[in-house]
């Protein structure tokens, strides 16, 4: 039996330093590069998006961006100039990632084999020129495929939008 509690907890504000870092991470940046550029150690970086994670209540670096897009609490990216089109599966793919869903939690939603949830994800990624996940949420609310309509996440947190935007 599982002992993950199915609540909506209330989004928590990060602090700046923690924003710095989720800045960083939603451009692409690894972890290496966001620790030197801070100058702070690399187990600095994964404890603080831990918290993150912990605050927002979600779980993964991809959906800690998507998180802090949708509660505004990261400045979301310009739409991107060239107007692409994406497939059904490839909106998928990206929801999937946004939300912090596992690769078998992806599998399992959309009826397919985990290695086939895998592969989209990094064909995505790779037509993007993606530098990892966060990156992809990035460029996915740049493409508008993902907004703030997006609030039911794999963990279970449902996000709270700002109404004063």
């Amino acid at each position: 039996m599982s002992t993950r509690l199915n609540r909506l907890p209330a989004t928590l504000p990060l602090t700046p330093a923690q924003l710095r870092i989720v800045r960083r991470v939603a451009d692409g940046a690894s972890t290496g590069t966001i620790a030197s550029e801070l100058t702070i150690t690399v187990g600095t970086i994964n404890v603080q998006l831990k918290h993150c994670g912990q605050k927002l209540g979600v779980s993964g670096r991809a959906a800690v961006v998507h998180a802090c897009f949708v509660t505004g609490q990261l400045q979301r990216p310009e739409p991107a100039a060239s107007r692409d089109t994406f497939s059904e599966t490839e909106v998928e793919t990206w929801r999937m990632v946004a939300i912090g869903a596992t690769s078998q939690e992806f599998a399992d939603r959309a009826r397919i084999r985990r290695d086939t949830a895998v592969g989209r994800v990094k064909a995505l990624r790779e037509r993007l020129k993606a530098e990892n996940d966060p990156h992809l949420v990035t460029l996915g609310w740049s493409y508008e495929v993902l907004d703030e309509s997006l609030t039911e996440m794999a963990s279970g947190t449902t996000l709270h939008v700002p109404t004063s935007r």
